[in-house]
């Protein structure tokens, strides 16, 4: 009878099934062949995340450097580079390792987290490179972060990233949380120098990518004037958050950010922060907007006093038949304890024609930024100000009471800094396949307020910037001249023309800049020139021409050409040619036994390759032999070579 039953009880129900209306019932996944899931699961699919993706890549690089002729790194310690250096690393914020995780839970909504990796050999080799922990204080899986790290040189560079977008009728509203966020304003507010994209591709920098092809890298840069770039290209660097709105009634967008930028947290404890901001209308052809940027930081545990500065300006783009123009005016102003700067103004303008009109195009650079103006996150240098610096690093830790001004800086082209004011003129011409760029800029300072002039060694730059590991410190070399700096070393002259310490004369700048690009195939393979010849002075008296003589304090020449071959379709040969001079006159310091100004030489050789190890990978090998020397003053010279292996690898 009970089997009777249940014959009968599955019979009624599976005609009570097949009467049912199909479209009722919601298709999910299919399981185990079957058309529809019936019974007690749930009949609509979970909401689960959209996307997950982990990305990120792989970056071994070592420099092995024999010195020939060893320099005198500081002079007071009497140290002087090691005759060999093995260095497994980089001198940048960038790790061995990066791994990005990002998701989009909902279609508004989505986050990112990077971690990263990177340790460093330091000749005190044992189980592992960093910091080593005993078994006993390794920390459990279930309580990964209270207990001792394993390694010391693990964690997290970026922290989390989040990004959440939600549109509505009277527009979309964004906003960005934690993390590390690369922004940008505009370039008197918050951005970054990018210039004209002057500059050579032999050293490998840590955030170039890998490119399908050996010679893709070299042919966008010939065919563009430009190589491919991450999202740090012209940003900077912001932590805390941004709020924007876009699509507003009357064409109307805005952005506010609320926190900290590279210049605040770090060491001191005491509170400091960034904010600004952009209120902008889009118009036919171009936009308006009003832009912000402010810093604070207190210097007293009551929060009674503080150290800053604000920037507001205005900015206008228009699009015109024949050329169009992109203008910002505005005032800043620096305070701290004791002093008050007042207010200055700042400008800055450019006027670019079409090619058509002239068959090249043509751009007209203004500006002019007040000594009282400085904000270290433009594409301004600060060399009138020196500002107070308040940290708890201990005295000697790379540490000073102040942020000292570059002085009097010699810049690139484009590149701007307070206390002048200039115009610059750029173009490009095309002849067949020679392509040409071309800039030529004067400038003079508004005050004489410093009797110094400083400037970097374009030739072997970066190998000059690694005799300092990390250590960020003034006053360096045999004449205590050099100043380290992230990626660069740049010197300092003393004038001598002052009276009784008093600075009597403003200086004035000319710069010229000339790079050359050239493509051909020799056997069917690809073969590249590349030329960059950069000119500067720096002069007592205006000279709309360039001086060549002693009237100018100081000159520097420099040239640089590099040739790329493609060997086969995974190989690319590289070779690097630099020279470069830098002569001072007599109202510079001269050396107290040649009784001589400044007369320096440098030269870098270089040679190495790219090989191809697939999409995605590469394998880059650069040697250089450099030497240089100041025929004036003996102890400043230093010769040797540098090889650098690096194998980078995407996924």
């Amino acid at each position: 009878m009970t089997r009777l039953y249940l014959i009968f009880l599955v019979a009624f129900t599976s005609l009570s099934l097949c009467a049912q209306d199909q479209d009722s019932i919601t298709p999910i996944a299919p399981i185990a062949g079957d058309e529809y899931l019936m019974g007690m699961f749930p009949k609509e699919e979970p909401a689960r995340i959209r996307q997950l993706s982990v990305s990120g890549f792989y970056r071994f690089f070592s420099t092995y450097t024999i010195m020939d002729d060893p320099y005198l790194l500081d002079e007071p310690s009497l140290s002087n580079t090691p005759d060999r250096t093995l260095f497994i690393g980089d001198d940048s914020q960038l790790p061995n390792l990066w791994m990005n995780i990002a998701g989009r839970p909902t279609a508004n909504t989505s986050f990112s987290m990077d971690v990263f990796m990177f340790q460093f050999l330091d000749a005190n080799l044992g189980e592992s490179y960093g910091t080593q922990t005993i078994d006993s204080l390794r920390p459990t899986v279930y309580a990964p972060r209270q207990a001792a790290r394993l390694g010391g040189a693990l964690g997290l560079n970026l922290g989390i990233n989040l990004l959440g977008t939600y549109d509505t009728d009277i527009g979309s509203f964004t906003a960005r949380m934690g993390g590390t966020h690369w922004y940008y304003l505009s370039d008197l507010t918050f951005a970054s120098f990018r210039g004209y994209n002057r500059f050579t591709l032999f050293e490998r920098n840590p955030w170039d990518p890998v490119q399908r092809s050996v010679t893709d890298r070299y042919d966008k840069f010939y065919k563009e004037g430009s190589t491919q770039q991450d999202l740090r290209w012209g940003n900077k660097a912001f932590h805390g958050l941004i709020l924007e709105g876009a699509s507003l009634p009357s064409d109307l967008s805005f952005s506010f950010l609320a926190g900290k930028t590279e210049l605040n947290g770090g060491y001191n404890l005491l509170p400091n922060y960034s904010t600004g901001g952009r209120l902008r209308h889009d118009s036919d052809k171009g936009f308006q907007s009003f832009n912000s940027f402010n810093s604070r930081t207190y210097t007293d545990s009551l929060n009674k006093s503080s150290v800053g500065f604000n920037i507001h300006t205005l900015e206008l783009a228009q699009d015109f038949a024949d050329f169009k123009i992109h203008a910002e005016l505005g005032g800043g102003r620096y305070y701290a304890p004791g002093y008050e700067s007042g207010w200055g103004e700042a400008l800055n303008v450019k006027v670019t024609t079409r090619k058509d009109v002239l068959r090249f195009p043509i751009e007209l650079h203004a500006f002019r930024i007040s000594p009282k103006v400085i904000n270290n996150n433009a594409v301004f240098w600060n060399t009138s100000i020196s500002e107070v610096n308040n940290n708890t690093l201990p005295t000697g830790v790379a540490s000073v009471e102040t942020l000292r001004p570059f002085a009097s800086s010699i810049v690139p082209i484009g590149l701007m800094t307070n206390n002048r004011q200039g115009l610059n003129l750029n173009s490009d011409l095309e002849f067949g396949k020679l392509k040409i760029a071309l800039g030529y800029g004067v400038s003079a300072e508004i005050e004489a307020v410093s009797n110094s002039i400083t400037f970097s060694h374009s030739v072997n730059q970066l190998t000059r910037s690694r005799f300092w590991r990390w250590n960020f410190t003034p006053d360096m070399g045999p004449y205590q001249r050099y100043n380290v700096v992230y990626r660069d070393a740049y010197e300092t002259v003393q004038l001598t023309d002052d009276v009784l310490g008093e600075v009597v004369n403003k200086k004035y700048f000319n710069t010229a800049e000339i790079q050359a690009k050239y493509n051909t195939e020799v056997f069917g393979k690809e073969l590249y020139f590349f030329f960059l010849g950069r000119y500067a002075s720096v002069a007592p008296e205006f000279n709309a021409l360039m001086p060549l003589n002693e009237t100018a304090y100081v000159r520097q020449y420099s040239n640089e050409l590099e040739i790329y071959f493609q060997a086969s379709k995974k190989v690319m040969i590289t070779n690097y040619l630099g020279y470069e001079r830098i002569l001072g006159n007599y109202a510079t310091q001269v050396d107290e036994l040649s009784r001589r100004p400044r007369n320096q030489e440098g030269i870098g050789l270089g040679t190495g390759l790219d090989l191809s190890l697939g999409k995605n990978a590469l394998f880059a090998l650069r040697h250089r032999y450099f030497q240089f020397e100041d025929r004036s003053f003996s102890l400043d010279k230093f010769s040797g070579q540098e090889t650098m292996v690096e194998i980078k690898v995407f996924f």
